[in-house]
């Protein structure tokens, strides 16, 4: 059966995008038939859905579709939009020219690692640095009691703030109605939005978020895993206020909704959107608990909820400050360096091990994990770096902060713009 079909000349003459983005979102949701982790949430129309879903589209087909809808752009001359209509056109180009890229991989199209990172996500090759972690090391060595193996110190420190399970509800309960609380002083969140936190067993993550649209969220915890008091705050934060909840909350009423922009209905995980949302959802906790906040908030609330004593709160912010940094710039260079050829899997589940102090049972799943999202960590990265000299430190920070939760912004936005739109 073939797909429905596509009046490209038609929309170009129109100047329709509504069409080509309307195409675009069927050719998505075909593509994640194929790619079980391109689509990371559908809140579009039913209809489209399940009309796109009656058939099924092969890559090679996706890949040249994609291609058509690009040469209907092309047609479409941004001169002649108003200035939405020119944001349109841009971030639907790129949103299209990704599913291409990615369609076409999956077609048996070979990239080098960082052509593939810059391809899919938008983002500059990484900057060597042998001694990258240095610094980080040094700073944890500093704060954890104890000396000699800094790996079995940092494990053996961490292991004490290990939330116990019948007290998981009361401290994620109040980590997300805090970051909630402190979110809705600097933006009006949508009316009627809310998020359900659920807990899950036998699964090999931690956390994980599914939009469902309408304003909704669903986060499921694993209770099989130890989760350390941070944890709570960063999920909260990240997944829900100010991050993925927030943002595609807020989406989905301004863009979907109130412009009708179809194509931000599905969200996909391999975008140079992704990279602005991932850094943004990243930045949120440092926003909304900056200085002392936090530790702060751990000592007054978190911490007494889990059972914990308080003496050493100072001390586990700055470790916890230090290991986070370490994680998220050691999984890119991992990333890069295994899926890169540089590093054996044997030499990378070391890397993790040595230079992150994953245990050996956790290395493995965060291979599994590079492995199946591949460049994903290094957009979390560099998404991050990106966001955060964007907002920077300035009186209008929180303005430029909500300016990249809200608007579909690309990384070249942000690198190349002085101020919000």
């Amino acid at each position: 059966m073939e797909p429905s079909a596509y009046t490209g000349n038609n929309a170009a003459e129109a100047r329709d995008m509504d069409a080509v983005a309307r195409f675009y979102v069927k050719c998505a949701l075909w593509l994640g038939v194929h790619d079980p982790v391109f689509v990371d949430a559908y809140f579009g129309p039913a209809a489209v859905k399940e009309e796109a879903l009656t058939v099924t589209v092969p890559p090679d087909r996706i890949a040249g579709y994609a291609a058509d809808l690009l040469a209907t752009l092309d047609r479409i001359e941004p001169d002649r939009l108003e200035e939405a209509g020119r944001i349109r056109h841009t971030h639907l180009r790129e949103m299209i020219r990704t599913l291409e890229a990615r369609a076409g991989i999956l077609t048996g199209e070979s990239l080098v690692f960082d052509a593939e990172a810059e391809a899919l996500y938008g983002i500059a090759v990484m900057r060597d640095d042998p001694d990258w972690y240095g610094e980080l090391h040094a700073a944890l060595d500093l704060h954890l009691p104890g000396d000699g193996d800094l790996s079995v110190r940092y494990r053996a420190f961490m292991d004490s703030f290990v939330i116990p399970f019948d007290r998981l509800g009361p401290v994620f309960a109040a980590a997300f109605a805090e970051s909630r609380r402190r979110t809705a002083e600097h933006l009006p969140l949508p009316a009627g939005e809310r998020l359900e936190i659920g807990y899950a067993t036998g699964e090999p993550w931690e956390a994980f978020i599914r939009y469902l649209g309408d304003g909704t969220s669903l986060v499921r915890v694993n209770a099989d895993l130890p989760i350390t008091v941070d944890r709570a705050l960063t999920y909260a934060c990240h997944e829900g206020y100010p991050g993925h909840h927030t943002m595609r909350a807020i989406r989905e009423a301004a863009l979907v909704r109130a412009r009708g922009w179809i194509e931000h209905s599905v969200v996909t995980l391999a975008s140079p959107l992704a990279t602005v949302a991932e850094g943004a959802a990243m930045l949120g906790e440092e926003m909304i608990f900056s200085g002392h906040e936090r530790a702060r908030f751990f000592e007054e609330v978190l911490f007494p909820l889990a059972g914990l004593e308080t003496e050493n709160v100072d001390r586990f912010d700055a470790v916890v400050t230090a290991s986070a940094a370490l994680n998220l710039m050691g999984n890119a260079r991992v990333a890069r360096g295994y899926l890169g050829g540089t590093l054996s899997r044997e030499e990378a589940s070391r890397l993790l091990q040595d230079v992150l102090f994953l245990e050996a049972e956790a290395a493995r799943i965060r291979l599994r994990f590079i492995e199946e999202f591949r460049a994903y960590p290094v957009a979390l990265a560099q998404g991050y770096r990106i966001v955060r000299d964007y907002v920077g430190d300035g009186d209008d920070r929180w303005e430029r902060f909500v300016h990249t939760l809200t608007e579909p912004v690309l990384p070249g936005d942000l690198t190349s713009a002085d101020s919000p739109e």
